[in-house]
């Protein structure tokens, strides 16, 4: 009797080479730029390519000269290929090794270095004796770019909204208007300010909220270092929205009847995209359970 082949059980056997060739060269509409690009020949792309279509009994493309255009079924190919590259991305993070990491980096605005910061990065690299921990210091702004743009794994920054629209609240706190000891303040002269360059949470809200009131105020310090920011607030040269750690080193609380009221900060923590089994999450972990 004779055989019948039941084609409704049949499964494919595609690779994931065959299918990252064929992603390479439909992107690239080029067998030549293709092989380079994945470090590899002519040939081997050439030969993935006829193991697919063989496989899918179906022609992907039509090549015309050195051009490589997809057909219907190419284009439908095309679709569901992108799927099972970032679902076998999506795996090959999840299950990467733990101990992979060799150096994890986050950012954190100067204000936020607290105890339980130091004390938690502390007990983590104790825990991770291998993985260094990188550090970076700039605006709250520029801090959550550059975790946005994948240059940094986390970053603790300062959020003013009352319910921040990104990451996790590590804790929060009210701002204080200060000024140095000898600070003179008084009269109806324009208020004069200390605050980093733009963009800086504290100095946008300071500004806007200043100019909302009509209270005149001008900028007497701009500097975009920490150690100069405190040496302009504990001269008296100005006053600044600061946090009570910063008042109690660079000076005291300032009333002014001017002034309006100071807002609570958050500490935010943005992160990035990582497994579960990196340092990097494991960090993340500790940062959210600890005590700042």
């Amino acid at each position: 009797m004779q055989r019948v082949e039941d084609n409704s059980m049949r499964r494919f056997n595609i690779s994931t080479t065959m299918v990252r060739s064929f992603l390479e060269i439909a992107n690239q509409g080029n067998v030549t730029r293709a092989a380079s690009r994945l470090n590899s020949t002519q040939s081997t792309l050439s030969h993935q390519i006829q193991k697919l279509e063989t496989e899918l009994d179906a022609r992907l493309f039509d090549r015309k000269n050195n051009a490589m255009e997809k057909t219907p079924d190419g284009d439908y190919f095309h679709l569901q290929a992108n799927k099972i590259v970032q679902i076998l991305d999506e795996i090959d993070l999840y299950f990467r090794p733990r101990r992979a990491s060799k150096s994890v980096s986050i950012g954190i605005v100067n204000d936020c270095f607290k105890p339980g910061i130091i004390s938690t990065i502390n007990a983590f690299n104790r825990a991770f004796p291998d993985v260094t921990v990188e550090f970076k210091t700039e605006s709250s702004a520029k801090l959550a770019k550059r975790v946005r743009d994948g240059e940094i794994e986390m970053a603790i920054v300062r959020d003013l909204s009352e319910t921040p629209q990104a990451g996790e609240i590590l804790w929060s706190e009210p701002l204080i208007w200060a000024g140095g000891p000898a600070y003179k303040h008084g009269g109806d002269g324009p208020l004069p300010l200390v605050f980093f360059p733009d963009p800086c949470v504290y100095r946008r809200y300071a500004l806007d909220t200043l100019e909302a009131h009509d209270v005149p105020y001008k900028i007497v310090s701009d500097s975009g270092s920490w150690t100069l920011f405190e040496r302009a607030l504990r001269s008296g040269i100005g006053i600044s929205l600061v946090t009570s750690d910063v008042c109690k080193v660079c000076g005291v609380d300032i009333v002014d009847p001017r002034l309006p009221p100071a807002p609570v900060a958050h500490a935010v923590l943005l992160t990035g995209k990582f497994s579960n089994k990196t340092a990097a999450h494991d960090l993340v972990e500790r940062l959210k359970g600890m005590g700042a």
